[in-house]
């Protein structure tokens, strides 16, 4: 049950400190002996055992706590005060060096000790002659007690204490300190309670989805219960982040799922992609095109010709799409342009009063025809210079939407509209995966907001519940800032509902961001499950603080994660609730270039 020192007896510790804590009830501080394979025994994320007063003649109860820091003292440096002389300073840290290196295994001065700082799991091990069992913690720790190290076997048994077999879950990822304890997170609890990834740049928050991403699709233990996500991909770099899905759950002869890149507006893909997908371009140049366009994370540059053929191969299934906004009335483009006007003359208002109920689409050529020359026959009643520029300002804003909305090419075999999109989501059958991107983030925010509300609708109206969707909001500070204006709204606003009323209907949203503290604060309380890597920003670490509360001591931790770990704390979704679990997930890329290999191999 404990971890064993290097002659077979408990390695054991003192707790000599208890003082209450804000966000975590209690903070401890625990002194083991100091030896180096100690120092390797004992990690951030260690489980730890302490008798606490529930103990009796009849059975002992442990409570247990969770190592958040770890730090080696030496006696002869820590007391060193004032402005000692320099060379006292030198020969003392000379002094501590030697006693790091001469204790491997066993203990021999009491000058040095491993100092620990932990948290209550608020759990306790109920030991007993008829053997033991976890459960809430029934008093509290005793000072001046041992304290001892959970081995492998029963660390795993607690982290995941409060996770079912029969479940439908996933292995989210390994403890940090020890590969072989399996994090195991539910699936529903995951998605339908939303969840925030928060990381500073280069911490791997899109590989991080990614993963995720994978595992719910791959590697959930019930596969019958179908998932769908929705990543709206504000950068362009799913696409290669997660090649191997797309390819995978697009192919028609293995029809288990469905996968699609949804392209908001044609400007979005190079020219001859467009082409290609309205038939009048070869597939070569298309694929050739949209490689050279593609967004790759720096361990997947020196591989990018191998994503042509997975491309090519999207291109040929029509998993390409494009979403195209439907030509709006003239009346819309004419009250869309009256917002900029500021002139009042007589002659402008009857006319743009006229045009703004104009229903005729602005396709309509006899229709723009007869707008236009109505504009012409208002500039030559007034005299104010003002109103006959403002009115070529609306004559050339009609020509020209009628100009982009008919030279467009003729898309309808490829084409992604909001109920196609919506059948995707609500059929139960299939688990769907869809990007969806832009190349301009205004047109993305409503596409968002579009494509939300139709999907909560129709869930509402029908009270459909599942398949469960998951609408993740990538770089979110873009999607669901503090005080937004224009598009802004829109798409807060779509989150908002989404966030507070989409559970019930098997909505979820997922948002993953950098800049934590311009998130809009509501939506931000929302998440039950957080991931979180190192914010340097202390600001972004108060708004992760105050939406879960987690301490600085936990947040500490984080800035010596590499990459691929996080610090995991879910209210719901995990076995410990609310104890942060550091952890180690695996990297997108590896399962990437494995993918590639085998596919160009086949291809080849």
């Amino acid at each position: 049950m404990f971890v064993k020192d290097a002659k077979g007896k408990d390695t054991e510790g003192v707790l000599v400190r208890m003082e209450p804590d804000e966000q975590t009830r209690f903070q401890f501080e625990i002194w083991f002996p100091y030896t180096r394979q100690a120092m390797n025994q004992i990690r951030e994320g260690a489980m730890l055992a302490v008798k606490n007063f529930a103990s009796n003649r009849s059975e002992v109860h442990y409570s247990i706590l969770e190592v958040v820091s770890i730090l080696p003292l030496h006696y002869a440096i820590e007391n060193l005060q004032g402005n000692p002389f320099p060379g006292f300073v030198v020969e003392a840290a000379r002094s501590a060096s030697r006693d790091w290196y001469a204790q491997e295994e066993e203990p021999l001065e009491d000058t040095t000790k491993i100092k620990v700082i932990a948290v209550p799991t608020n759990l306790e091990l109920s030991v007993e002659e008829a053997g033991s069992q976890l459960q809430m913690e029934s008093n509290e720790p005793m000072l001046g007690e041992a304290v001892y190290l959970f081995d492998t076997p029963m660390t795993e048994r607690i982290v995941n204490c409060g996770v079912q077999e029969k479940e439908n879950i996933i292995e989210i990822g390994k403890l940090t300190r020890d590969e072989n304890v399996g994090i195991k997170v539910r699936v529903e609890d995951l998605l339908r309670t939303h969840f925030g990834i928060f990381g500073y740049t280069g911490a791997g928050k899109s590989n991080l989805v990614s993963t995720i991403i994978r595992q719910l699709l791959v590697k959930r233990t019930n596969k019958d219960e179908k998932l769908k996500f929705v990543i709206f991909d504000l950068m362009g770099e799913y696409t290669g982040l997660m090649i191997d899905l797309l390819e995978q759950m697009s192919n028609p002869k293995v029809k288990v799922a469905d996968a699609l890149i949804v392209c908001v507006g044609d400007a979005t893909l190079p020219g001859s992609v467009v082409k290609y997908l309205a038939g009048q371009d070869d597939l070569e140049k298309a694929a050739n095109d949209l490689l050279k366009t593609m967004l790759l994370p720096k361990g997947l540059r020196t591989e990018q010709e191998f994503f042509k053929a997975p491309l090519r191969e999207l291109l040929e299934r029509k998993a390409i799409r494009i979403y195209l906004e439907r030509p709006p009335a003239i009346g819309n483009v004419v009250r869309d342009t009256k917002r900029k006007m500021t002139s009042s003359a007589k002659a402008l208002v009857e006319i743009v009063s006229e045009l703004g109920k104009c229903e005729d689409s602005i396709e309509n050529a006899e229709a723009v025809n007869k707008a236009i020359e109505g504009i012409k026959e208002a500039k030559s009643k007034t005299g104010s210079q003002k109103a006959r520029d403002e009115l070529d300002m609306l004559q050339d804003k009609l020509q020209k939407e009628h100009e982009r909305f008919t030279s467009r090419p003729d898309l309808s075999g490829s084409m992604a509209t909001i109920p196609y999109i919506i059948n995707l989501l609500n059929d139960p059958r299939l688990s769907t995966l869809i990007i969806v991107q832009a190349h301009n983030p205004d047109e993305l925010r409503r596409f968002a907001k579009k494509l939300g509300t139709f999907t909560y609708e129709a869930r509402r109206q029908t009270g459909q519940i599942f398949p469960l969707v998951s609408f993740i909001f990538d770089e979110a500070d873009e999607f669901i800032p503090q005080n937004p204006g224009g598009t802004y709204k829109e798409s807060v606003d779509i989150a908002m509902t989404l966030a507070r009323r989409g559970r019930k209907f098997g909505l979820g949203i997922g948002i993953a961001t950098q800049r934590v503290r311009y998130l809009n604060t509501s939506i931000m309380a929302q998440p039950h499950t957080y991931f979180v890597s190192k914010l340097p920003r202390k600001t972004d670490r108060e708004a992760v603080a105050d939406a879960f509360g987690i301490g600085e001591d936990m947040f500490r931790q984080t800035f010596k994660f590499r990459k691929g770990d996080w610090l995991l704390v879910s209210h719901d979704a995990t076995g410990l609730e609310s104890i942060p679990l550091p952890i180690h997930v695996e990297n997108a890329e590896e399962a990437i270039l494995e993918f590639l290999k085998k596919f160009n191999k086949l291809s080849d």
